[in-house]
């Protein structure tokens, strides 16, 4: 290599959710004002161009506009403002940005102020990637052209609610390669120096694609590196840590020696890099480029990178004009909350003496519509649906009782207050009876831990010493039977089949949540099993609630007869869309016919003993 070198500086960060203080160790608070102040100050010292941008890069690798409370309200909107003020130049999306449909992520985009990629993903109606995106951007900085593509990882496609089918996964690595030969072509009209790849992956896929790509660490550069297509540097994001790969020249704030889990193939060779989450980490990278020989494939080649790890601290000024548009914001989503979601017409009774003691209407609700939340999901695995649903009381909240009448936006909220994922499991029956064991131990006090479930009836007996009250475990099984001609009610027979305490028997599909995966509340059992839809992967009960009553609120209005025809407005939809709505109208009458049926199957109780099913 020859010629003096160039500096390129980046700024990186990925996955931020919440826009509301958070809460450090010792009492302390940060928040996304502070982290967008600091970088600020960084990019401030760089030299400031002729087109009033500063010349280094501030990069995204996804993972904005869900989850957090004020998504389940604004569907993503609030983030808009807050990352235009941050001022990225290039981002790639991840697998939250596409909760809310694409559709509307395409809103989302379009509203922001700088430019999403991704390269991976091509819509098969247009033979080209979805629109609003970019199969790749070039910006040139420091004197260099600088290629941009994104890149995701096919694992967590499967699990993105309403992902479009006619969207279809590339390979990472093949189409990384496909435009290192496009951008890089000196006869082309890109004729890039460098390309940088953002991804959404996790660390294993990010190194295999390092590997598969050629984005090389400086020691292991051979001659013949110049000559081969590729990228030269991966920045990523979805795991929700803070990872430098061996292969960097030094990272100031972060031990690159220390094991990572998932980066076991880290053998110092390759330059990948993530940037935490929650805007409490930004990386500050340094490049310094030197020429490749003439006519070489790479023109300019890393000889060293150079990192710092920046943490949010509570000591750091805040940007007042965040401050400012963050209130407003905030002040919107308040009067958001006031207003009515759905309507009780009987009583949505959440006092704790009762769903921590006993089974309720409000719990079955919930856990049924939790039950259905994944099915798109599971479906993409070759599972129909989820087999039951296994929460906690403590995961209810508001300990009063809710209408009749409106029930507001704040009101779901401050029942469903808490922000970890619902996630899915695979289950045996030695578990699953284990983990109801847990919840059923500590009654008849009023804890936490006792159970809410779905799709399982379970029959205990409170006399029993703890951890010998379950007395049967089975599985419901739905089928569907014809219903009288011009009824559309489903019509549905209810069976039920043993599940049985053993270890290592059929495996069930069973939705819970983060929170008791980790162990919490007494469900050390719930701990180490093969997750189908992790915490990353996986959506807040509340979004899931409310996406649920919008669905079903456009539902009943699509259905209901106009004012001037007792014909049903879907009558006038294409045949197709009268097939989806009138299956999600099945779908939402099937949920609320299944917390009616088993809110009148109460088990039965006396004063002082107690035998009962859930």
């Amino acid at each position: 290599m020859s010629g003096a070198s160039t500096i390129l500086p980046i700024l990186h960060f990925n996955d931020v959710y919440r826009v509301n203080p958070q809460k450090l160790a010792g009492g302390k608070t940060i928040d996304v004002t502070q982290f967008a102040a600091h970088v600020d100050y960084l990019r401030d010292v760089w030299n400031e161009r002729e087109d009033g941008k500063r010349d280094g890069l501030v990069l995204f690798s996804g993972d904005l506009f869900n989850p957090s409370v004020e998504s389940s309200v604004t569907r993503g909107s609030h983030m808009v403002p807050v990352i235009n003020n941050i001022g990225p130049d290039v981002a790639t999306t991840g697998n939250h940005d596409f909760d809310f449909g694409y559709p509307h992520l395409t809103k989302l985009v379009k509203d922001t102020s700088f430019p999403w990629v991704l390269s991976n993903i091509i819509d098969e109606t247009t033979s080209a990637v979805p629109e609003s995106l970019h199969e790749f951007y070039v910006l040139e900085r420091c004197g260099i052209r600088i290629g941009f593509i994104g890149l995701v990882e096919e694992e967590w496609i499967t699990t993105v609610p309403s992902w479009p089918p006619s969207f279809k996964y590339k390979d990472m690595a093949t189409v990384a390669l496909e435009l290192s030969e496009r951008l890089r072509d000196a006869e082309g009209d890109h004729r890039c120096d460098l390309i940088i790849a953002l991804t959404h992956s996790r660390i294993p896929n990010d190194l295999k694609l390092a590997k598969a790509v050629n984005a090389l660490s400086p020691s292991h550069q051979t001659e013949s590196f110049v000559s081969t297509h590729g990228v030269d540097l991966i920045l990523g994001g979805h795991d929700h840590l803070y990872y430098a790969s061996r292969g960097v020249t030094e990272w100031e704030g972060y031990d690159t020696t220390q094991d990572v889990l998932g980066a076991e193939q880290d053998e110092g060779d390759v330059l990948v890099a993530k940037s935490g989450t929650d805007f409490r980490d930004l990386s500050e990278i340094i490049l310094e480029l030197v020429d490749a020989p003439a006519r070489s494939v790479r023109r300019k080649v890393i000889k060293s990178l150079k990192g710092k790890r920046h943490e949010t601290q509570s000591n750091w000024p805040s940007s007042q004009k965040l401050k400012d548009t963050l209130s407003k914001i905030l002040d919107s989503v308040s009067e958001t909350m006031k207003k009515p979601v759905c309507r009780a017409i009987q009583p949505l009774d959440l006092r704790s003496e009762l769903i921590r003691t006993d089974e309720s209407a409000s719990g079955n609700w919930f856990a049924d519509v939790i039950r259905h939340a994944y099915d798109d999901g599971l479906s993409n695995m070759g599972i129909e649906s989820a087999d039951a649903v296994f929460l906690c009381a403590g995961a209810l909240r508001g300990d009063t009782v809710y209408g009749p009448g409106n029930i507001t936006l704040g009101d779901i909220m401050e029942i469903l207050p808490f922000e970890d994922s619902i996630v899915a499991l695979e289950l045996d029956g030695q578990t699953i009876w284990d983990a109801l064991e847990a919840g059923l131990a500590t009654w008849p006090a009023q804890e936490g831990r006792f159970p809410v479930v779905a799709g399982l009836r379970v029959t205990w007996d409170s006399r029993k010493p703890p951890g010998q009250r379950v007395l049967n475990v089975a599985l419901e099984i739905q089928r569907r039977r014809n219903s009288a001609a011009g009824d559309s009610t489903p019509n549905l027979s209810v069976e039920y089949e043993e599940v049985k305490r053993e270890k290592g028997s059929r495996k069930y599909t069973v939705i819970t949540r983060e929170y008791m995966t980790q162990g919490h509340d007494g469900f050390e059992c719930l701990v180490g099993h093969k997750m189908l839809i992790d915490d990353e992967q996986g959506q807040m009960m509340s979004t899931i609630v409310r996406r649920y009553l919008l669905g079903s609120k456009y539902i009943n209005m699509m259905t209901r007869p106009s004012p001037t025809s007792e014909r049903p407005k879907l009558a006038f939809l294409s045949r197709e869309s009268e097939r989806l709505l009138k299956s999600a109208k099945e779908r939402a009458d099937r949920i609320s016919h299944e917390a009616s049926q088993r809110a009148r199957e109460r088990w039965h109780a006396t004063i002082e003993h107690r035998v009962g099913s859930i």
